[in-house]
């Protein structure tokens, strides 16, 4: 069984029930949740804020909830991800072709998978960009901040000690039974 890591991010209608929803799915789907971080709420990836909206492509955008799972799967890693981008369609997510960073209802990334190192042209583990995001290893922080990033060599905290915090802030509204 393997032991792997995913963010969730939502900014879309009620963003903690799509967090709500994921977790559930994932459950059912044999990815066994083990815990789940606080949630953060963060401005939108590449955005400049705006009374609390992020502008991507000139398009205003809400704020993420985001957070980071543990869980355990038998699944193979490819396995996984056709497994999570199904549990992003069934809940709404929409792909433009060419177009990152635009608002969704769910965001489900691979972090880590065991400390295992993919490098394929539609599965990259870990998550290449992972060591620059404050939402997604604050989050990781709270549930291992000793588990050693197998390609930089660096633990999640170290990682996060070396880039800015700023907008990132724990989410008040959340509900103790996400993982229910």
């Amino acid at each position: 069984m393997a032991r792997i890591f995913l963010s969730l991010g939502s900014n879309l209608t009620n963003r903690e029930e799509n967090i709500r929803r994921a977790t559930g799915l994932l459950n059912h789907n044999d990815i066994r949740l083990t815990r789940i971080s606080p949630i953060y709420q963060t401005a939108p990836v590449g955005a400049t804020s705006l009374l609390g909206l992020g502008i991507v492509f000139g398009i205003k955008q809400p704020n993420f909830l985001n957070c980071v799972l543990e869980a355990s799967t038998d699944y193979a890693p490819n396995q996984l991800l056709r497994t999570v981008l199904k549990i992003e369609k069934i809940l709404g997510r929409r792909r433009v072709p060419g177009m990152t960073n635009l608002a969704r209802k769910i965001d489900i990334d691979i972090l880590f998978y065991d400390d295992m190192i993919i490098n394929q042209s539609m599965l990259k583990i870990p998550h290449p960009r992972l060591h620059e995001r404050a939402f997604v290893l604050i989050p990781l922080c709270d549930l291992e901040p000793n588990l050693v990033h197998p390609v930089l060599n660096k633990t999640v905290k170290d990682l996060l000690n070396s880039i800015s915090k700023n907008g990132v802030a724990l989410w008040q509204g959340q509900d103790s039974k996400i993982l229910a």
